[in-house]
């Protein structure tokens, strides 16, 4: 786990479509974490910005959903973003609520082989994808599991008609990966943004599948852990307003948000240039809060379309052995999102 302080950066941003009321200067007792990407940014420049103001204002930062997961049982964090896979593996083992939707996945999520792999030298179907079944099988992944990584792999090898056990799945955070593959291990490594933009930019390697080519919509998520909903709901509600302002005036100045997140991940030990900062801001806007707003209205039978997706990922574990059958009839009788939180925001 990694802390980052709140960046003192200003940006000149545009204005929202919503409009924002006062900020509350209320001190709030939250616990925020994430990831070092950018659905995280919005967290820290909404603490930096003031939109929220915290009694810790550093954001936990952790390497995976899995890992991020293990830390609700010690009461490290209260809120913050993780992907579709954490959210799944997280809403079943403990409870975990979505809350809004944050950046996209499925555009910088893929699979890539080197150059000279026999992979590489296959034809392309008509969706994008490299080679075969036959072409796949054995081959040895570099992957971190219960990510939007993993689901994409699964996603391909299904795609494929194959399945976990058909390859050699090494189980290593993204960023494990991206540099034990460029030492020559695995045939195969899967990848997010930044990494992807990295691999076009400075490796001969060759996206062989991606999320986009076999269809898959992946949204990373804003969540709170159960205790926090519970005993807390103020705090997360602060959270959540003060996030979606950031992320709404993050969207409205792409260059300067470039900026900013090119600073953030330098500071996360991750090194990306100026050129991959903007293509990672320009393929991942968040969703915004009209949008989030729709997604978790329900409608007159209580269902709401952030729940119907996050539930077909459900579906997707359980097909694959990665739930029992029994979380997801639990996830599918309890719902994986907190609606309550949205439809304030939306009737102030």
């Amino acid at each position: 786990m990694k802390k980052v302080v709140a960046l003192g950066l200003s940006l000149a941003l545009g204005l929202s479509s919503i409009v924002w009321g006062a900020e509350d200067s209320t001190v709030y007792s939250i616990k925020v974490s994430g990831q070092p990407y950018i659905h995280a940014l919005a967290s820290v420049n909404a603490i930096d910005k003031g939109y929220i103001s915290l009694e810790d204002s550093e954001v936990d930062m952790y390497s995976s959903g899995p890992v991020q997961n293990e830390a609700i049982a010690s009461d490290s964090w209260d809120v913050g973003t993780t992907g579709t896979g954490g959210a799944v593996l997280g809403a079943v083992g403990y409870n975990l609520k979505v809350i809004a939707y944050s950046a996209p996945d499925e555009n910088t999520t893929d699979l890539w082989v080197r150059a000279d792999s026999s992979l590489a030298q296959c034809e392309q179907d008509e969706n994008g994808v490299y080679g075969t079944a036959d072409d796949w099988k054995g081959l040895t992944i570099l992957c971190p599991t219960g990510t939007s990584c993993h689901m994409t792999l699964i996603g391909v090898l299904d795609y494929l008609g194959l399945s976990q056990e058909d390859i050699n799945l090494i189980d290593s955070s993204v960023a494990d990966s991206y540099a034990a593959f460029r030492s020559g291990t695995g045939d195969v490594v899967a990848l997010w943004s930044p990494f992807g933009f990295q691999a076009e930019e400075n490796e001969e390697w060759i996206k062989v599948a991606s999320a986009v080519d076999i269809g898959l919509t992946m949204p990373t998520v804003v969540v709170a852990t159960e205790q926090a909903i519970e005993t807390n709901w103020d705090g997360v509600y602060a959270y959540l307003k003060g996030y979606l302002k950031s992320a709404d005036e993050l969207n409205a100045d792409p260059e300067g948000t470039a900026e900013l997140l090119y600073d953030f991940e330098e500071e996360q030990g991750i090194n990306m240039s100026e050129n991959v900062s903007a293509l990672e801001v320009k393929n991942r806007p968040f969703t915004s809060t009209e949008n989030n707003i729709e997604l978790f209205t329900a409608d007159a039978e209580g269902n709401c379309k952030a729940n119907n997706i996050l539930l077909q990922f459900a579906e997707f574990f359980q097909s694959q052995g990665k739930i029992e059958a029994s979380d997801l009839t639990a996830l599918q009788e309890s719902g994986m999102v907190d609606t309550s939180f949205m439809m304030a925001i939306a009737a102030e």
